[in-house]
């Protein structure tokens, strides 16, 4: 899908699960190209390093789309990849930088109106074993869980907000004055969060 070209302080991905069947990160890839940007946020889960290790999927797709984060790397866009369980192999790197991409488990974001948020991938708000059980069963009870965690934590450090990926659950929640927001994924739901030039942040379609 084509779409018009806009000019953003940021934009946040997450989940795009590259190395399985299911990633559709051509969608990534073409929305990238046709917008302008200042920061790229890479909110976790962006290569599957358990797809990966089980040989699941790779493609053309998949190769472009890292070249171009080299190529907005390269041209001045600061980049920032937070990683998420599925590609905790690339924990050991966190605090460098690889062709100007500087990898983490966490940052901080500041709007054009001044409000703080943290950003990470949001899987650090639950055991595995949780993750193992709620998920096969109770995925709302796991996701709810996980979103009243986030916003405890934002809470005490005294955040305006708190900006996850992890649950595949596209979503702006405001609660006891800290905003939760859920990037969404480049699986199901196609989605992606963006800051505009005054500082408002959205989710946004990448069909």
């Amino acid at each position: 899908m084509k779409h018009h070209r806009k000019q953003y302080r940021a934009i946040f991905l997450s989940d795009i699960h590259i190395g399985t069947e299911r990633s559709r990160v051509q969608y990534a890839l073409d929305f990238l190209k046709n917008q302008e940007f200042e920061h790229l946020y890479l909110v976790g889960d962006i290569i599957d390093g358990i797809a990966i290790k089980r040989k699941e999927s790779w493609n053309n797709k998949a190769n472009d789309f890292l070249k171009e984060l080299l190529n907005i790397a390269a041209s001045g866009i600061k980049i920032t990849y937070l990683t998420g369980n599925h590609d905790s192999f690339l924990e050991d790197f966190c605090g460098n930088s690889f062709g100007g991409i500087t990898l983490t488990d966490e940052a901080l974001h500041t709007t054009k109106d001044n409000k703080t948020y943290s950003v990470l991938h949001g899987h650090q708000f639950h055991s595995k074993l949780l993750h193992l059980i709620l998920l096969c069963k109770k995925v709302d009870r796991f996701r709810l869980g996980i979103e009243n965690k986030a916003i405890a934590y934002a809470e005490k450090k005294g955040l305006d907000g708190i900006i996850c990926g992890h649950t595949h659950d596209p979503k702006i929640r405001k609660q006891n004055n800290v905003t939760y927001i859920n990037t969404g994924d480049c699986v199901e739901n196609l989605t992606c969060l963006v800051e505009n030039q005054d500082g408002k942040l959205e989710l946004v379609k990448l069909d």
